[in-house]
């Protein structure tokens, strides 16, 4: 499975490459909305995104008012991975726009690989 990863923080991302193994999975990893989207152009499409929401220079939200407005990327499932209290203002908006689940970190990978295989699905 090819998984884009968009986390800026580095231990976080240590933790997924942990939790999804690379014999199982193709992983690219983004610290930020906008390196994610180079990424995407570059090597997309992918079969799922997790997404971190508190990200510098582009989060979570924007990154994905980003992708939906551009045509040229089909709609990739997106995995929302937060700490953000459920009734935050960034959690209430990105589900608004769209996302195929929302995991609270701290998460565990038996946890969260079962997430990414019910929306991968």
């Amino acid at each position: 499975m090819k998984i884009l990863i968009v986390e800026d923080s580095a231990l976080i991302q240590r933790m997924y490459g942990l939790a999804l193994p690379k014999r199982e999975h193709e992983l690219h990893t983004a610290g930020n909305g906008r390196e994610a989207l180079t990424l995407l152009s570059r090597h997309g499409p992918f079969d799922v995104v997790l997404l971190d929401l508190n990200m510098p220079d582009m989060n979570g939200v924007e990154f994905v008012r980003e992708l939906h407005e551009r045509t040229a990327f089909p709609r990739t499932p997106i995995i929302v991975t937060t700490a953000e209290p459920e009734g935050s203002d960034l959690v209430r908006d990105v589900t608004a726009l769209g996302i195929a689940a929302l995991v609270r970190k701290p998460w565990k990978p038996h946890e969260l690989k079962a997430v990414i295989d019910e929306v991968v699905a």
